[in-house]
């Protein structure tokens, strides 16, 4: 759901700000998440639901929010307001996987820390920045995105470090022998 929710608030920002390039790309990304959040709803066991319905609602909340700030400020004030709440939403997104700190580092496994969203985040956050930063020099574009490729950067390193678990843990564990048989 914050996949669709930051898509929402960036595609209605790119269209107050006059971004195309902004709007149609988090188009495609409330694509994205609404169908990854069909699957995972779909695949959700019933102990959850009452969570998707939460979701659901925040989702729904979040929308209408942001068409009343469109509809009833001026234009500029709207594109202040929308742009702030996306760097928080963004923010909340990227750094969402790292909640999981406290236990990656008590379990010395990074398990817990779904790889291709941070292969992805690296990849989205980077070009972001870059694109906020140099071409069109956004605050509210590469800021978050800079904060959103730091914490992409710290599951990184975690993956590496502590991999996830159990197979980590074996070839530890033969690097470990290995120097033992060279000392």
């Amino acid at each position: 759901s914050s996949m669709i929710a930051n898509g929402f608030v960036w595609a209605l920002y790119g269209h107050l700000a006059h971004l195309p390039n902004v709007k149609y790309a988090n188009m495609v990304g409330i694509m994205l998440g609404s169908y990854y959040f069909k699957e995972w709803t779909a695949a959700a066991a019933a102990s959850v639901s009452g969570a998707i319905i939460y979701h659901k609602l925040a989702i729904t909340w979040i929308v209408l929010m942001n068409f009343f700030v469109a509809a009833r400020f001026p234009r500029k004030v709207a594109t202040e307001i929308v742009g702030k709440e996306g760097v928080f939403v963004f923010v909340l997104l990227f750094a969402s996987p790292l909640s999981a700190l406290k236990e990656v580092i008590a379990n010395k496994s990074a398990a817990a820390i779904p790889l291709p969203f941070t292969v992805a985040s690296t990849i989205n956050c980077s070009l972001w920045s870059v694109v906020g930063l140099l071409l069109m020099n956004d605050f509210n574009i590469y800021f978050p995105s800079i904060l959103g490729l730091l914490c992409a950067m710290i599951q990184l390193f975690l993956k590496g470090i502590y991999g996830d678990g159990v197979g980590s843990m074996k070839r530890q564990n033969s690097f470990e022998m290995m120097g033992q048989q060279i000392a």
